[in-house]
C-alpha cells in the first residue's frame, strides 16, 4: 500500500475507510511501533458472472487491474496467497484452485496468475473459504483473509457457518468480504461471514470503490483490539430489517450504515469498534409510517460487548372514503402532527379490497390528509389529532358529495373537438378543464364537481375565427347531472397548390376581409395527404394568399373575397408555372466555383443568387423560376481578377430548361521571393502587359505557408513586379509572362 511501514498512515486510512465510513481510533495510536506486512490470503471470484460490465468494462478486468495495483504496492516482505474459483470449468462446484500458495511475495508471478484468469463457472464460496482456512490453520500469526465476490453462494454451502466453525476451531485469522457490484441481491450471508470472521463487509460498485475496499481490508491489522456493539432489531415480535448508523460523539463523524436483515445470522448485528462513545440511529426498512429511533451515548470499551435491542410496535389506521354514498378513489397522506413531516401515504381506489385503506403506523398522534381524485377540484379533508395506539385499529370515514356536468360540442350534426373550461362563480377561478374530442366516449365531456354554481366556456378547435360559447350560472347539486351542448357553425375551405398535375409545396395565409386579421395559416407540401390543405372557418368573407415554395422566386397567387357559408365546402386551386435555368462553370473539363446572380430584365430587381461550387451535385446549378425575362451574371470565384460572364434578356418559358456552361480558362502563377535561398517579405503586383493596368496585388512572407504566393489568372500577357519590401531600398524584379502560351508557371525572384 502507500506505506506499510508507517503506523500513522495506517491510522489515517483506517479512519478514512473503516466500515466504509469514518471513525476516530486515536486511542490506538502508537507512533513508535511500526506495523508489519501481516500474512494475506486473497479469495477471488472468477465465476461466469464476472463478465458483467460496469460502465462498459468487464468486472473481471476491473478486478484484475485493482488486484495487480494492490500487489504492486505491498511491501516486499509480505506473505501472500491467492485462491480463485469458477475459472476452469462451467457448472463445477469443485472448481476451486490455490493458484498462488501462501508464501513470500513474488509480484511478477502472482500478477501473471491473475492475468491468466478466465471466468467460466459457478460461485462455491463456502468451499473456497474452507480451503483458505486449511491453508492458514497452522499459522501462529493471524492471517488476513479477503474474499472478493460479485454474488452469493451458488453451490449450496453456508459460508457464514463455515467461518464460525473455523473461529471456534481456534484458527487465527480475520476475514473481510468485499461485495463487488452485487446489485439488489440479499447479501446477508456475506455480511454474516464477515461478521463471524471479525472483519468488515465492504460494498464496492466500481474500480475506485473496489480499490478503497481492498486497501481498507489490507490496512487493518488482523489482531486490532476492539470492543463490540450488538444490535438486535425487532418489530411485531419478529426480527426486523434495519440500517444502523453510528456517529462518534467526540468527532461528529458518521459511519456508513450496517444492516441487520431479518435472519439471526446478522440480527443481532455485531459491529467491532474502537473505544469511544457513539450515537446509534436505527432506520427500519419496509415499515411505512415508522420513524427512526436513536440511542445516544453508547460507550464502547476494548474486550467488552454492549448489547442493545430495539423494538418497533404498531397500531393500524383504517380510512374509508365515499362520494355520494359510494366508494371513491382518494389519496391518503399521514403527517406527524407536530412537525408536519410526511410519515406514510396510500390510495383507496374504488374497490372494497382497498377501500378502506389500512396502514400500519408507529404509536403517536397524526394529521390525516384525504384528497378526492374523482372530483375535478380535488377537494381535501384533514383529520387532525388522530391518535394511534400500539395493537389497536382506528377507523375513520371521509364523506364527499359531488354533482355531474356533461358538456357536448357539435358542428352541425357532427361531434366537434373543443376545449371546455369551468369557472367557480364564487371565486372566479378556473377549477377544471377538459377536451371533448370527436368521439362519443368523450363528447360530451363529463366533469365531477362539488355542489356549487359555475360558468362554462367552450372554445372550438380547428374552426378559425369562431368565438367561444359560454353557459353562465350553472348550478350543480349533489348526485344530480346537468347537461349542456355547444352548437358551432362553420364551413370548409380546401386550398391546393399545383404545377400542372404535380403537387406543389406552398404556404397558405388566410385573412378576414372585414377585420384584416390573419385567421389561419397552413402548408400544402407535395403530397395528396396535405394538398389541398383543409381549413375550418367561421362563416364570413376571406382573402387567401398562396405562396409557392418550390419555385425560387416564390410567386404568389391570391383569391380575393372568398365567402364561407355554414356546412359547405369550397375548393380553391392555385396553379403555378415555372422554367429552369441550369448554369454551369468550367475550366476545360474542371468544375469552377462561381456566384450566379439573376435579375428581372424589366425591373432590374434582384431575383435570386446561387453558387455552383466545384462539385458535380451543384455544377451545373438548377434554378427554378416563374416564366419571364431575366439577366444572368456568372462571376468566377477564387480568381484574382474576378472575371465574369453575362447573359442579357434571356426569356424563360413555362416548362423550358435553359442550360448554359460558362468557360473560365485559368492559369496559376507561383511567385517565390528569396534572398540567398531564404524566404523574404515582398509585395507582388500583377499588371496587364498591354495597358499597364494593375490587376491585383499579393504579399509573400518568411513562413513557408506565405511563400510562394499563388495568382489564378485568365490566359493573357502580364508583367509580374516583385518588390523586396524586406530589403533596404526595396529592389524590384520584373517578369514578362505570356500565361496563354506558357501555361502554369513557377517564378523565383532571388535578391
Amino acid at each position: 500500500m502507500r506505506s506499510y511501514c508507517s503506523q500513522r498512515l495506517f491510522l489515517i486510512l483506517l479512519a478514512g475507510f473503516l466500515l466504509i465510513g469514518h471513525i476516530s481510533i486515536n486511542s490506538y495510536a502508537q507512533e513508535d511501533n511500526a506495523t508489519s506486512a501481516s500474512e494475506l490470503l486473497l479469495i477471488l471470484d472468477a465465476s461466469g458472472s464476472m463478465w458483467g460490465q460496469i460502465e462498459g468494462e468487464n468486472k473481471i478486468s476491473i478486478a484484475k487491474s485493482v488486484l495487480k495495483n494492490l500487489i504492486g504496492e505491498l511491501p516486499d516482505n509480505s506473505e501472500v496467497g491467492l485462491i480463485a474459483y469458477g475459472h476452469n470449468k462451467k457448472g463445477d462446484c469443485n472448481d476451486i484452485e490455490t493458484i498462488v500458495q501462501p508464501g513470500p511475495l513474488d509480484k511478477a508471478a502472482i500478477n501473471q496468475k491473475i492475468d491468466a484468469l478466465n471466468p467460466k463457472g459457478k460461485t462455491p464460496i463456502t468451499d473456497s473459504v474452507l480451503m483458505a482456512f486449511d491453508l492458514v490453520k497452522a499459522n501462529e500469526n493471524a492471517t488476513t483473509v479477503i474474499l472478493v465476490s460479485d454474488g452469493i453462494e451458488t453451490c449450496g454451502g453456508d459460508p457464514c457457518q463455515a467461518v464460525k466453525e473455523a473461529k471456534d476451531a481456534g484458527i487465527n485469522f480475520i476475514m473481510h468480504v468485499v461485495g463487488f457490484d452485487v446489485g439488489d441481491v440479499d447479501v446477508s450471508e456475506l455480511e454474516c461471514a464477515a461478521q463471524a470472521g471479525g472483519g468488515l463487509y465492504l460494498s464496492a460498485q466500481n474500480a475506485s470503490e473496489l480499490t478503497e475496499a481492498l486497501e481498507t481490508a489490507v490496512e487493518i491489522p488482523a489482531e486490532l483490539p476492539m470492543g463490540k456493539l450488538s444490535v438486535k432489531v425487532t418489530g411485531e415480535g419478529k426480527l426486523q430489517d434495519a440500517y444502523l448508523v453510528l456517529t462518534n460523539t467526540s468527532t461528529g463523524e458518521e459511519l456508513k450504515a450496517q444492516r441487520t436483515y431479518t435472519k439471526p445470522t446478522t440480527n443481532p448485528r455485531i459491529i467491532s469498534l474502537p473505544d469511544g462513545v457513539y450515537d446509534l440511529e436505527i432506520r427500519p426498512q419496509g415499515m411505512k409510517g415508522v420513524q427512526n429511533k436513536t440511542l445516544s451515548g453508547i460507550e464502547i470499551k476494548e474486550g467488552e460487548v454492549v448489547e442493545k435491542e430495539i423494538n418497533f410496535g404498531f397500531g393500524e389506521l383504517s380510512i374509508k372514503v365515499v362520494r355520494n354514498e359510494k366508494l371513491t378513489d382518494a389519496t391518503v397522506h399521514v403527517l406527524n402532527s407536530e412537525t408536519e413531516e410526511g410519515i406514510a401515504q396510500g390510495r383507496t381506489y374504488t374497490k372494497p379490497t382497498s377501500n378502506p385503506k389500512v396502514m400500519k403506523l408507529e404509536p403517536g398522534i397524526y394529521n390525516i390528509e384525504v384528497t378526492a381524485l374523482e372530483i375535478k377540484t380535488s377537494p381535501k379533508q384533514v383529520l387532525e389529532g388522530v391518535e394511534i395506539v400500539s395493537g389497536e385499529m382506528v377507523e375513520k370515514v371521509v364523506d364527499y358529495s359531488s354533482g355531474t356536468i356533461k358538456i357536448g360540442s357539435l358542428k352541425g350534426e357532427k361531434l366537434h373537438d373543443s376545449v371546455v373550461r369551468i369557472i367557480d362563480t364564487s371565486t372566479e377561478e378556473q377549477v377544471a378543464q377538459g377536451r371533448t374530442y370527436t368521439g362519443p366516449k368523450s363528447n360530451p365531456k363529463t366533469f365531477e364537481l362539488p355542489p356549487g354554481v359555475y360558468s362554462i366556456v367552450v372554445e372550438p378547435l380547428g374552426i378559425k375565427g369562431v368565438s367561444p360559447l359560454s353557459f353562465d350560472n350553472i348550478e350543480v347539486k349533489a348526485g344530480e347531472i346537468v347537461e349542456e351542448t355547444a352548437q358551432f357553425s362553420g364551413g370548409t375551405l380546401k386550398v391546393g397548390a399545383f404545377e400542372g398535375e404535380r403537387f406543389l409545396d406552398a404556404v397558405v395565409h388566410i385573412k378576414n376581409l372585414e377585420t384584416g386579421e390573419q385567421v389561419a395559416q397552413g402548408r400544402t407540401y407535395k403530397s395528396s395527404k396535405t394538398n389541398p390543405k383543409t381549413f375550418e372557418l367561421s362563416p364570413g368573407v376571406y382573402d387567401v394568399n398562396v405562396k409557392a415554395l418550390g419555385i425560387t422566386n416564390n410567386p404568389i397567387q391570391e383569391f380575393k373575397g372568398i365567402e364561407i357559408t355554414p356546412a359547405e365546402t369550397l375548393v380553391k386551386e392555385a396553379q403555378f408555372e415555372s422554367g429552369t435555368f441550369k448554369i454551369g462553370a468550367k475550366d476545360g473539363e474542371r468544375l469552377v466555383d462561381t456566384m450566379i446572380t439573376i435579375t428581372n430584365s424589366t425591373t432590374g430587381e434582384n431575383v435570386t443568387s446561387a453558387r455552383t461550387y466545384p462539385q458535380a451535385k451543384s455544377n451545373p446549378k438548377e434554378i427554378v423560376l416563374s416564366p419571364g425575362v431575366y439577366d444572368v451574371s456568372v462571376n468566377a470565384l477564387k480568381m484574382n481578377t474576378a472575371p465574369s460572364k453575362e447573359f442579357k434578356s434571356i426569356e424563360l418559358k413555362a416548362g423550358d430548361t435553359i442550360e448554359e456552361i460558362v468557360q473560365f480558362p485559368r492559369g496559376v502563377i507561383k511567385v517565390f521571393a528569396t534572398q540567398s535561398e531564404q524566404n523574404i517579405k515582398s509585395t507582388i503586383r500583377v499588371k496587364d502587359s498591354k495597358t499597364g493596368e494593375q490587376l491585383t496585388t499579393g504579399y509573400t512572407g518568411i513562413k513557408t505557408n506565405k511563400n510562394p504566393i499563388e495568382f489564378i489568372l485568365p490566359p493573357g500577357k502580364y508583367d509580374i513586379v516583385v518588390e523586396a519590401s524586406g530589403i533596404d531600398g526595396k529592389p524590384e524584379k520584373v517578369f514578362n509572362i505570356d500565361l496563354e502560351s506558357q501555361g502554369d508557371l513557377d517564378l523565383k525572384a532571388d535578391f
